[in-house]
């Protein structure tokens, strides 16, 4: 009797754990699910300060404004913006991470090996769009492009100027120089702070920028330019050549767009297009182009974007063809600071 008894315990016992397991299975995959993904992470492949952060937040209060999306920007410096787009491409497709793609990033495509390509990524829109130009402390000794031309000349790759990586347009800017004999030593910084430190303390002998992201350091005094990379004038300085007057190549102006991953559904890249026009077009936002220098016709719209980015790409193409072989292939930079043997 003790033994039937015992038996039927077990009986119960193991219909009521599978009761149980029937019960709780159901959660339990529930729990594993991955949980539906609210607002929005901007990554900024770049560290605070230079102007792609100062984009992104830019950009993302506004949106905020306009989409009701809380809006996260998350800076992940690295590698010439590598590592940013590296983040994008490894996050879902939902349409809830986006990046600032800037030009440094986007002419590592131009070279025979990038590590990824354009097919990989959707343009929401491009947001500004401006020239380039060479600046020096406020306390160097070349007074003129001139004199600075001429130590460069006569000492090669002595006098060096800071970048924001290999690859990036700064880089194929000082080829075009060392093309026509002016040998400029690039010192890469990808981290924006880093990289006008070096200058104002004397590790680097000039800076290739954007005259909007060091506004506060030319109002302060502490920079200044004296060659502009393209074909007009800087407005705010007439008094300084371009490198198509000197004869030199004119370079394409840097850009910032936000993008997402390939394979974002469709509808999601509306919106959130039809979102960036709207930012766009608000005065804050054109303020923010007439403070950072930026084109009065920065802004390309999504669905012009592409064929623009494509344009961009064909004339980074056609420079990094004219290098020596070896030069067409990008190699890694170490995270520990070094002058790299010229091109």
């Amino acid at each position: 009797m003790k033994k039937r008894l015992t038996s039927k315990l077990h009986v119960c016992a193991f219909c009521a754990l599978a009761v149980l397991l029937v019960a709780t299975t159901p959660l339990q995959l529930r729990a594993q699910e991955k949980p539906e993904r609210h607002g929005l992470e901007l990554i900024v492949p770049f560290g605070p300060g230079g102007g792609a952060d100062q984009l992104a937040r830019q950009s993302a209060k506004l949106l905020d404004e306009v989409a009701g999306e809380g809006v996260t920007v998350n800076n992940v410096p690295g590698a010439t913006g590598n590592t940013g787009i590296a983040k994008l491409l490894a996050a879902p497709s939902d349409g809830h991470t986006m990046a600032v793609l800037t030009g440094d990033t986007f002419s590592l495509l131009a070279y025979l090996n990038p590590g990824w390509k354009l097919a990989d990524i959707v343009p929401l829109a491009i947001m500004i769009r401006q020239p380039s130009a060479l600046f020096l402390p406020q306390t160097s000794r070349f007074k003129t492009w001139a004199e600075f031309e001429k130590e460069a000349r006569q000492r090669p790759d002595t006098l060096r100027v800071a970048i924001t990586g290999l690859g990036s347009p700064d880089y194929l800017g000082l080829q075009q120089l060392f093309s026509k004999g002016i040998r400029l030593a690039p010192l890469p910084l990808a981290n924006p702070e880093e990289r006008y430190r070096a200058v104002l303390e004397g590790r680097a002998d000039a800076l290739y920028e954007q005259q909007g992201d060091v506004q506060s350091l030319i109002d302060a005094r502490q920079l200044r330019p004296v060659l502009a990379f393209g074909a007009a004038r800087l407005a705010a300085f007439q008094d300084v050549p371009t490198s198509q007057e000197l004869g030199f190549a004119a370079m394409p102006n840097q850009f910032r767009a936000l993008v997402v991953k390939a394979g974002t559904d469709p509808a999601r890249i509306k919106a959130l297009s039809e979102a960036l026009d709207k930012v766009a077009a608000l005065p804050q936002y054109t303020g923010f182009l007439d403070r950072q220098a930026a084109l009065k016709s920065s802004y390309v719209p999504g669905k012009d974007a592409v064929l623009f980015m494509q344009g961009e790409l064909g004339t980074m193409r056609k420079i990094v063809d004219s290098l020596p072989f070896h030069a067409r292939y990008l190699f890694s930079e170490t995270e520990v600071e070094r002058y790299v043997e010229p091109f």
